[in-house]
């Protein structure tokens, strides 16, 4: 069996095309064929890993495999090919957050929805990521719609470390630095918790920079309210990224808007404590296994970090918890749904 990839973008550190990587990587253990292709390539993206979209050719017998992930030109083509095609909503942020400071990236995500239910409407089988992004793709008239979830290969983590780890309270979030992922309100509230609770606590924020402007505010803020006890670190090496959770205390997510949030998941594989606000597609991947609060009041989260820090039994209960989550996402799981997906798709 053949399957090629397409992304609407790739690049070295993005999360849908890791994700596009690791389906290469399930299909190739499974004697499956094919390639990789992008619409839009990242200047200091491998050309050999990930060709240019221009150049797909499917032929009738292959498989096509669409991650969408935002707006590109001319990918409409693509489903007009006679390759039996699945598409995966991996997430459309809502463009409201970019228009002050990423204005083009506002657009990008302006026209997405349109594009996504166009694509969806017209492919054979339609899924999300999450519930939360599928009911997005039935809302836009697709008929065959699914949840496949995003491959999460807990092996590739290593182990956890100790449980409290040493040092002084570590709190810490990871994601893109852009403003729906409310950086803001976590710094704000690691101020808190550290002048009320925990004078010596430290917060590392990991994620690259969405805009060098949004990188400077956050970086004027924390030097207000939490001086020399924010790290903002990026484009780190995976091992580096799993010492810091190793070192962590509490994960702290008070996103807008996420369709799925690996980090979630890559908290409890560590036995990382989470709190988080419960936004978009975060309950359901976080489950009973988070403190979800809503942002109202940032006292109340800065409790519930001092809780989550120093709480042995309900450290211990969430991680119990974190465990049967992360069972839900077994890899095997959702590999074997993918699998099963495609192989539908083509002998359809």
């Amino acid at each position: 069996m053949r399957v090629h990839q397409l992304l609407c973008a790739a690049g070295p550190v993005d999360a849908v095309t890791q994700q596009g990587l690791a389906c290469r990587r399930l299909f190739s253990g499974w004697g499956w064929d094919g390639q990789d292709y992008a619409e839009v390539l990242a200047p200091d993206m491998d050309r050999r890993v990930i060709r240019r979209g221009r150049e797909l050719e499917p032929d009738s017998h292959d498989a096509l495999l669409i991650h969408y992930s935002g707006y590109a030109p001319g990918i409409e083509r693509v489903v007009e090919m006679p390759s039996p095609t699945l598409l995966i909503s991996h997430n459309i942020t809502p463009a409201r957050f970019f228009w002050a400071l990423e204005p083009v990236e506002g657009v990008r995500c302006a026209l997405a929805p349109t594009q996504l239910a166009d694509l969806a409407r017209r492919v054979k089988v339609a899924a999300g990521v999450s519930e939360y992004n599928a009911a997005d793709l039935r809302a836009a008239g697709a008929t065959n719609v699914q949840v496949i979830p995003i491959l999460f290969q807990r092996e590739r983590l290593g182990d956890p470390g100790p449980d409290p780890p040493p040092g002084p309270p570590t709190i810490m979030f990871v994601g893109r630095l852009a403003p729906h992922k409310r950086q803001d309100l976590i710094i704000r509230a690691f101020g808190l918790y550290r002048r009320e609770r925990a004078p010596d606590a430290r917060l590392v924020l990991v994620g690259v920079a969405s805009s060098p402007r949004f990188e400077r505010a956050l970086r004027q803020l924390a030097a207000e309210v939490a001086p020399s006890a924010v790290t903002i670190e990026s484009a780190i090496p995976a091992e580096r990224l799993w010492e810091h959770y190793r070192s962590a205390h509490a994960f702290v997510c008070l996103s807008e808007h996420e369709g799925f949030c690996i980090p979630l998941l890559e908290a409890f594989h560590f036995g990382v404590p989470v709190v988080a606000r419960p936004a978009a597609g975060i309950p359901e991947v976080a489950g009973d296994a988070a403190l979800l609060v809503e942002p109202d009041d940032l006292a109340v989260i800065a409790e519930l970090i001092h809780l989550a820090v120093t709480d042995r039994e309900l450290r211990a209960e969430l991680a119990r918890r974190a465990q049967m989550r992360l069972d839900s996402y077994a890899y095997e799981r959702t590999a074997q749904r993918l699998r099963d997906t495609l192989e539908g798709l083509v002998a359809a």
